[in-house]
């Protein structure tokens, strides 16, 4: 269990990120999450843990710790995104197809997520060691149902092309599955293992 460190009170914990599919995502969500190596429970679904309550349904309970049942610290909630922002990215969406040159900056940005994966926004996650961090990349890539939705980096360890610091083994997952943003822009996940025994 994730532990709040009370006797620090000016500490902070990250308590839990909140990110949107597009209608009909729910299952390949999913898929993308478990793939991930997290434990994914959906309240519509699956038995859920009795620290779930009722405020649950909606969401996909997303546990980056797979023997963790807190439902509250370290954990993900994954949901379909509200009628507004369905509505402001269907229009967008249409008008980056009739807009070359909005289409094109949109091209450019998700390319830039691929090609300088560290630079850009992202949520990062710890794991354990590399070999989770390559079976995880291994999972994603080798997916069929997330081919066209997921871009998958190489791995960057310290020493090698692309590192950025040597204290991190780091691999990226760009995807438009799901965001805690705008979807149409896709989220990029770093998959971090850290080395300096911290």
């Amino acid at each position: 269990m994730t532990m709040r460190p009370l006797t620090r009170p000016r500490a902070h914990l990250l308590n839990h990120a909140e990110l949107v599919y597009g209608p009909g995502d729910r299952p390949l969500a999913r898929r993308l999450l478990e793939a991930l190596g997290f434990r994914v429970v959906d309240p519509r679904t699956d038995p859920v843990p009795e620290s779930l309550g009722p405020a649950a349904a909606p969401y996909l309970i997303v546990y980056l710790d797979r023997d963790d049942d807190d439902p509250i610290d370290n954990v993900l909630y994954v949901s379909e995104m509200s009628v507004e922002q369905a509505e402001f990215e269907a229009l967008l969406r249409n008008r980056m197809a009739d807009d070359e040159a909005l289409g094109a900056r949109l091209r450019a940005l998700v390319e830039a997520f691929v090609e300088r994966p560290q630079a850009m926004p992202h949520l990062g996650i710890a794991y354990a060691d590399a070999d989770g961090v390559r079976s995880a990349l291994a999972r994603v890539a080798g997916d069929p149902a997330l081919a066209g939705r997921v871009r998958v980096s190489p791995l960057f360890e310290p020493g090698l092309p692309g590192s950025v610091d040597d204290r991190v083994v780091q691999g990226f997952v760009h995807t438009d599955v799901f965001a805690t943003g705008l979807v149409c822009a896709g989220q990029q996940i770093e998959l971090q293992v850290r080395l300096d025994g911290r």
